[in-house]
C-alpha cells in the first residue's frame, strides 16, 4: 500500500510525481486510490488528473504549488517528449518581459494537451520535428522569443539584450551555430559578420 512515508523516500518537498511512479507497489487503480486518499487528507497536492506533488508549506502563504515550467518539464520527462517554451514564456525566461504568463505554451513532439493549474494554464502544442531540431535550451528560447516579438516589432534595445545574453553565455559559439537554423531575419539581426 502506498503511504506518505513511501512518497517521501522517493521525492522531496515540491517534487512532482505521477501514478506510474508507484506501479511497482500495486495496480494502477490501487495506487490512484491511495493518492486520492492522501490528497483528501491534504498530505499531498493534486495538480491535475494523475499529476501530484509533495507540498512545500510557507508560514504566510500556505501551500506553494510547483510553477508551470516545473510541471511542464515533469510531464515532458514522463512522456519522453521534448518541449520548448514559446511566446510570453520565452520572453519572460530571457528577461525581455516581466509579464508572467497566465498561459504557458510549449511546443512538443508529445501529445497536445492543456492543463489548468490554479489560475494558470499550461498548453502543449504538437509541432513538427524541425521546430525541435535544435537541442539547446538557450538557442530555442532566443528563437521563440524573437518569433513572439515578430520581425517588424523587434526593437534595438531587445536586440542588444539578446546579444548580451549570447555574449555572456559560455556556449556563445554553439548559440551562433544554432542560429544558422533560425529564420533568415533572425540571423541578420543577431549573427555578426
Amino acid at each position: 500500500m502506498l503511504d506518505l512515508d513511501t512518497i517521501k523516500k522517493k521525492f522531496n518537498k515540491g517534487d512532482i510525481f505521477f501514478i506510474a511512479d508507484f506501479t511497482e507497489l500495486g495496480s494502477y487503480e490501487a495506487i490512484r486510490k491511495s493518492l486520492q486518499r492522501l490528497t483528501t487528507e491534504e498530505e499531498i497536492g493534486r495538480i491535475a488528473k494523475g499529476i501530484y506533488f509533495l507540498p512545500k508549506k510557507h508560514e504566510k502563504f500556505g501551500i506553494i504549488y510547483p510553477h508551470a515550467e516545473q510541471i511542464a518539464e515533469a510531464i515532458a520527462k514522463r512522456d519522453k517528449a521534448r518541449i520548448i517554451p514559446t511566446g510570453i514564456t520565452a520572453l519572460n525566461k530571457l528577461g525581455l518581459s516581466t509579464q508572467v504568463p497566465l498561459k504557458a505554451v510549449y511546443l512538443t513532439d508529445g501529445s497536445t494537451r492543456q492543463i489548468e493549474v490554479g489560475n494558470q494554464t499550461i498548453q502543449f502544442k504538437k509541432t513538427n520535428p524541425k521546430n525541435l531540431s535544435i537541442d539547446h535550451q538557450l538557442s530555442n528560447l532566443i528563437i521563440q522569443a524573437l518569433k513572439a516579438i515578430g520581425e517588424k516589432n523587434v526593437t534595438e534595445k531587445q536586440i542588444e539584450k539578446i546579444q548580451k545574453i549570447i555574449n555572456d553565455s559560455q556556449e556563445r559559439e554553439l548559440i551562433y551555430k544554432n542560429l544558422l537554423n533560425a529564420p533568415v531575419w533572425m540571423q541578420k539581426l543577431l549573427i555578426t559578420k
